[in-house]
């Protein structure tokens, strides 16, 4: 049960470090350093705290996918708020697992996620 409080503290503190990089950087700031800092509280608090990654991973999708369901109302938004989350989880214990090292599995879940930040940003901007 751990992994429910740490997803929510990771939500939260994502959450003010993410507006504090819009106000000063941009959209262009939360595509390339929101990837980031969110990993970084996903992987770092379950770490810290001793509980699982992917499951804290999940809590944090699952917080993202509510804001995100009440700033647009579109369910396909949320459930792919959640889905990309679980997914980074994912990737990131699978890489720890597989390589042994958790800064490179951390490295990796970040570079995929600014990946996808920025095929979201092209897919919104280009329906705009």
């Amino acid at each position: 049960m751990d992994f429910i409080l740490t997803g929510l503290f990771a939500s939260f503190m994502a959450w003010v470090v993410n507006k504090l990089i819009l106000s000063k950087e941009g959209l262009k700031g939360v595509v390339f350093f929101g990837p980031f800092t969110e990993e970084l509280f996903k992987t770092g608090m379950a770490l810290f705290f001793n509980t699982s990654i992917i499951l804290t991973h999940i809590v944090f999708g699952f917080v993202e996918a509510l804001i995100d369901y009440r700033n647009t109302n579109n369910s396909t938004v949320a459930i792919v708020s959640l889905a990309s989350h679980t997914i980074l989880g994912i990737i990131t214990y699978g890489s720890y697992i597989l390589i042994g090292n958790i800064f490179i599995a951390f490295l990796i879940a970040v570079i995929i996620h600014i990946l996808w930040n920025r095929l979201v940003i092209n897919i919104v901007v280009q329906k705009s």
